[in-house]
């Protein structure tokens, strides 16, 4: 599939919020959505093939999101299950966040910011595998969030687990400028490029 050429935005002369801003406009304006997302979820299948996870952390697409979960319930099923799912809970009070199982079909409820999050938390778990959703990445693995920082802080002290952006082509940043908290990406994909760190920048 052929998708309208994307060029990266230039994060020089722009605060983060107004890249935040930006990226978040030009994701939910984005043509050939449908086509995009198919792109993306072959991208995502294919990694999620290869993957040796025991316990795959995920999230509830919100705010014009690329929805992995679909993707990751179905090949799921047809592997016979070799993972478990975890769903994040935002723990607004003490700025973290703890992962959660959770199976298709199982309850949600609206949380935190609006997000869905397991209704019942019965089994908290600690994914080795995570799936981050971006607003806006770099090719070196940074990525721009919402600004809340509960990503850098959950993989703070947890080097071990590999995680996996989640973009579109539009919300490539050049020039993003790493801060302190900043916790890079191992991996990230879009509907057209995987951009993988080099593991001794791990």
């Amino acid at each position: 599939m052929v998708f309208a050429t994307s060029f990266a935005h230039a994060a020089t002369g722009s605060t983060r919020a107004q890249l935040r801003e930006t990226l978040r406009r030009k994701r939910e304006e984005l043509p050939q959505r449908t086509q995009r997302d198919a792109a993306l979820d072959d991208a995502l299948e294919r990694e999620l093939r290869v993957l040796h996870a025991r316990c795959i952390g995920a999230y509830c697409a919100s705010r014009g999101e690329y929805d992995a979960l679909r993707v990751l319930a179905r090949v799921g099923a047809g592997l016979g299950w070799p993972w478990r799912i975890a769903l994040p809970v935002v723990q607004p009070a003490v700025r973290g966040m703890r992962f959660c199982a959770w199976a298709p079909g199982q309850a949600l409820r609206e949380g935190p910011y609006g997000i869905a999050q397991p209704a019942d938390c019965g089994t908290e778990v600690e994914p080795d595998v995570l799936l981050v959703p971006c607003v806006g990445f770099a090719e070196d693995g940074l990525r721009l969030g919402y600004g809340g920082g509960y990503y850098d802080r959950y993989l703070e002290h947890r080097p071990q687990v590999l995680t996996v952006g989640l973009a579109y082509d539009a919300c490539r940043i050049e020039g993003l400028a790493a801060q302190a908290h900043d916790r890079p990406l191992d991996l990230v994909l879009t509907e057209t490029r995987r951009y993988q760190r080099a593991a001794s920048n791990r």
